[in-house]
């Protein structure tokens, strides 16, 4: 038997620009119009299958006809084809980024300039959707670089094992398409069931591409195994018609994100392959579509590498610079941009790199050092010339000289009796309850303050999360506080930083975030919280402040089953002063785009939605003290984005560590009132 088959007879295959034009069509409706086109992002699936059964195909071809394949060769091509255009399309959104003035998305684009310019942005999103600190952040105008690193992991992977293939062939004398056939079956058997089971439910499944493998398999599935008999005319035109129209009513079948990358996408995967697998050129003539229509599909095909990359960013960053959300006119003129854009790029940049006809244009000693410099150079300027929102570092140390150890005179001007330790200020939290101007634009970098307390000799972490016993504020005073709780409690560590050094006490910080005290039963919680109990429960502290995220009862839990119930009740026994704060406002996801996309945040506004904080009122019931900050969050009961020039949310659940330092002289007085602290003279 041969070790390789014959070349693979070349053929013009319109219809896979027809499929390409489809696929990114699909794309972006879904994108522009995602409750329409409700499925559109089967697209990219499309897109895997399509790449996979083209890149198979050249290696086949060149394997068949020169019985050698160049692993070098092959990668410098992928480079000249790929990297142009990707590498200036996210300089452009650098630029475009820095030019928005967002602090939180300028902050976040070299990391994802990074991840997009070395084929990683999967794996960036697949941690960041993991990780606790990231998985919020404003998306990113680069994120939909997360399939083309899809694909170029498999540039990487699949020719190495194309090249073992070859070998084991050679050794034993087998045929090459048989070895080459029997890996594709593993690999799809694999990663499908990888896709439906290990993955499935896990946030970042989406990115991982152990659980896309299989789709680019199928592909190259069809380049191994050959299109349909061409004899076959009248089963060729029935298969080809029943994959085109299964591919496009599975873009309107709702709710497959749930059973993505798995089951929910094999139909997708099956009718792009079957359109492969019988399309050679003769069944173009049976696509029941006009000349016209099928020119205007080829266009869109031949340009629908350039037309992914630019539309995304455009459709992100557009509502930022014209200052309000998209209407219909907008996206026309966005998908318009985006055409002309991609022209541009595709006659200027792809084609011209790609049609290089000089030796040195394949010599991989010129072309990987050109393409490692100039991504380095672009990523640098992402990660450096960040434009920094100016800072206000004056202001945490004005207002915290503004708290008193007696009652104000009600004279004072600007008065607010429910604060009555703290004179008046403008500054962030200080405008929510007092009178002030009102300030929308963003005055204070809200990155001045990090998210958890600085690791120093008194403030030692025992992971990246568990903050164990942190000591903050007065570090050497002999009374102290336990700051307790989840990631919302750490949000309010600056604020009780200041509150200590201001009052003399010692703060003790007992933080682990998305592990409330005593009442999660994920296993790392309860070790936590057990580890902690009998210090928070020796009397040792003056003060325990409990501060997590409220989750309410069922109707059906009875007061004994009241999981604060219980926690509190074991405090009052044993005589521990406590005092709990009332779960913050959470924005919903309207809210949160409005801050993440909104060039001026304090425009965007929402009434304080009534929430039941079964903590607040379990306290209430047993006589704790509760303070309830919802008037510094969401003055007259309106959240509004940015207080005093400060924005006052990180993310859709979380107050920003700064803003809550300058609240800090707010809650100073609500201690006061109720006793629980007494400032050293």
């Amino acid at each position: 038997m041969p070790i390789v088959p014959k070349p693979i007879r070349t053929e013009t295959r319109r219809d896979i620009q027809y499929l390409r034009a489809v696929a990114v069509i699909s794309v972006v409706a879904f994108h522009f119009w995602p409750n329409r086109l409700v499925s559109g992002f089967l697209g990219v699936d499309v897109f895997f299958v399509i790449s996979g059964y083209l890149i198979t195909s050249h290696i086949v071809r060149e394997i068949g006809s020169t019985r050698r394949f160049s692993l070098t060769a092959f990668w410098v091509r992928r480079i000249r084809r790929i990297f142009p255009a990707a590498i200036v399309v996210i300089a452009a959104t650098i630029y475009a980024v820095f030019q928005t003035h967002i602090a939180d998305m300028a902050s976040n684009i070299g990391r994802h300039a990074l991840a997009a310019a070395f084929s990683a942005e999967n794996i960036l999103l697949g941690l960041d959707s993991a990780d606790y600190v990231h998985r919020t952040d404003a998306t990113s105008p680069l994120q939909h670089y997360w399939s083309l690193a899809v694909e170029e992991q498999f540039y990487i992977v699949w020719p190495i094992l194309v090249l073992i293939a070859l070998g084991i062939a050679r050794v034993t004398n087998s045929r090459f398409t048989r070895f080459l056939g029997v890996t594709l079956i593993g690999i799809i058997a694999a990663s499908l069931c990888y896709a439906i089971t290990v993955s499935q439910g896990n946030p970042s499944s989406y990115f991982d591409p152990f659980a896309r493998a299989w789709e680019l398999a199928f592909g190259a599935g069809v380049a191994v195994w050959g299109t349909l008999d061409p004899t076959f005319r009248r089963t060729r035109l029935v298969a080809n018609r029943l994959g085109w129209a299964v591919l496009l009513v599975m873009f309107a079948v709702p709710g497959l994100t749930d059973f993505a990358p798995g089951i929910g996408i094999v139909p997708s995967v099956v009718a792009a392959a079957v359109i492969l697998g019988t399309g050679p050129s003769q069944v173009q003539r049976h696509l029941p579509l006009s000349r016209p229509v099928l020119a205007m599909f080829e266009y869109v095909g031949d340009r629908s590498y350039s037309i992914y990359l630019w539309h995304w960013p455009i459709l992100l960053l557009a509502p930022i610079f014209l200052d309000r959300h998209l209407v219909m006119t907008d996206k026309l003129a966005g998908i318009a941009l985006t055409i002309v854009l991609s022209e541009i790029s595709y006659r200027l940049v792809e084609n011209p790199i790609r049609r290089l006809s000089g030796r040195w244009s394949r010599n991989p000693f010129v072309v990987l050092p050109i393409a490692l410099i100039t991504s380095s150079a672009v990523v640098f300027g992402g990660l450096t010339f960040v434009p920094k929102i100016p800072v206000q570092h004056q202001l945490a140390v004005e207002i915290t000289n503004g708290m008193s150890s007696t009652v104000l005179p009600s004279t004072t001007p600007n008065f607010n009796p429910n604060y009555p330790y703290t004179d008046p200020y403008c500054g962030a939290a200080g405008a929510a309850v007092f009178r002030c101007p009102t300030v929308t634009d963003i005055t204070a970098d809200p990155l001045t303050y990090a998210i958890s307390p600085p690791r120093t000799p008194t403030c030692q972490y025992a992971s990246d999360t568990l903050i164990d016993d942190c000591v903050t504020g007065d570090v050497t005073a002999t009374r102290s506080i336990a700051l307790v709780g989840d990631s919302h409690a750490r949000a309010m560590w600056a604020g009780f930083d200041v509150i200590g050094k201001r009052g003399g006490y010692a703060v003790h910080n007992f933080l682990m975030p998305g592990c409330s005290y005593r009442l999660y039963k994920i296993a790392v919680c309860v070790d936590h919280n057990r580890a902690i109990e009998p210090t928070l429960n020796s009397g040792k502290f003056d003060l325990v402040v409990l501060v997590q995220k409220s989750f309410p009862r069922t109707a059906s839990e009875s007061r004994a089953d009241n999981p604060y119930f219980k926690l509190f009740n074991e405090f009052v026994r044993n005589g521990i002063p406590v005092v709990v704060f009332k779960d913050n406002p959470q924005l919903n996801q309207k809210m949160f785009r409005c801050l993440q996309m909104n060039p001026r945040p304090g425009r965007c506004s929402f009434p304080l939605r009534p929430a039941i904080d079964d903590a607040m009122q379990t306290a209430q019931t047993l006589g704790i003290p509760v303070i309830n900050l919802d008037p510094v969050y969401c003055p007259n009961n309106r959240c509004t984005l940015v207080e005093g020039g400060m924005q006052v949310w990180r993310d859709n659940g979380h107050i920003l560590s700064y803003f809550h330092q300058t609240a800090a002289p707010l809650v100073w007085s609500e201690l006061m009132k109720l006793g629980l602290i007494t400032p050293l003279e």
